[in-house]
């Protein structure tokens, strides 16, 4: 199983998403998702996902910002 997060500062998205995973991608199972990036940035440090899904315009932080927050991944 491939866990993954999402982090979209619309939360219709986040749940479109959910649902074509949950429906096409069954080896995908997303273990959290959060609509403000630094609280997805706290959780990503503690609990580095296999997966991650990025909206790449939110008002605090850029998906850009948000990776280099997080640092290489393993």
């Amino acid at each position: 199983m491939i866990n993954a997060v999402i982090i979209d500062d619309e939360r219709d998205s986040i749940d479109t998403l959910k649902w074509k995973l949950e429906n096409y991608c069954t080896d995908v199972s997303v273990v959290s998702s959060f609509e403000d990036p630094e609280e997805g940035v706290k959780y990503l440090k503690a609990n580095p996902p296999d997966l991650l899904f990025l909206d790449i315009e939110m008002p605090m932080l850029t998906g850009f910002d948000v990776l280099e927050e997080i640092g290489q991944p393993n």
